[in-house]
């Protein structure tokens, strides 16, 4: 429990340094112009809920901790398409990945992953809402074995593939700092590498996410 307030603590204290940096005015330090800085980085948690997909249907509920690069791709473009609707820029990320299993037959996984971003960037607005898509590997602590009704469950080994997609908004508080919300789905399923011995059982989880990033 120490260790969140101090995390609180150290967080408040860097806004504060770089909201002040920007005349005391984040939103119009954030809407004053397309930023354009290349890098962010980013750590972010949440928690997922779904099932391995076997014939009980077992319950998971995860909780994914991750720290994600991005690279800015290209310039803020389709300001006349549409009206300006898909207005934007494409981000490309990496992302290495822990995830604890508090309710499920594995116990953790940990993995590295990587996909493109699209943001639309619209004209004053500190809220850029996005869409991205992830592709990646992962090792798991994985105990697969039988039910009581005989039901093969729990992922087939320890080595798996990952996608997902995921959507939601960035807050823009200045040209440095900001908030991302996602909505994420997010699958991991070893490609029918563990059979005949294991049954390819998949997990595919949803939920939400929260992560605080810092641009450069």
């Amino acid at each position: 429990m120490r260790f969140y307030f101090l995390a609180t603590a150290v967080i408040g204290l860097l806004f504060s340094t770089s909201l002040r940096a920007d005349d005391g005015d984040p939103v119009k330090a954030a809407v004053k112009g397309d930023i354009e800085k290349d890098w962010t980085i980013e750590l972010g948690s949440g928690v997922h809920f779904g099932n391995s997909r076997t014939t009980g249907l077992d319950s998971y509920t995860t909780v994914p901790v991750h720290i994600t690069a991005s690279l800015t791709v290209d310039e803020v473009s389709l300001d006349d398409f549409w009206g300006g609707v898909f207005r934007g820029n494409t981000e490309f990320f990496f992302r290495g990945f822990g995830v604890a299993v508090p309710k499920g037959v594995e116990r953790r996984i940990l993995g590295l992953s990587l996909g493109p971003r699209y943001n639309f960037v619209q004209k004053g607005w500190p809220v850029v809402p996005f869409v991205e898509g992830v592709v990646g590997f992962a090792f798991a602590d994985s105990r697969g074995y039988n039910d009581s009704a005989g039901n093969n469950i729990g992922l087939g080994q320890d080595f798996n593939f990952q996608f997902g997609i995921a959507g939601g908004i960035r807050y823009d508080f200045c040209d440095d700092w900001f908030l991302r919300l996602s909505g994420v789905y997010t699958h991991f399923s070893n490609s029918g590498l563990s059979e005949p011995g294991r049954k390819n059982r998949a997990m595919d989880q949803a939920g939400p996410e929260l992560a605080l990033g810092y641009r450069f």
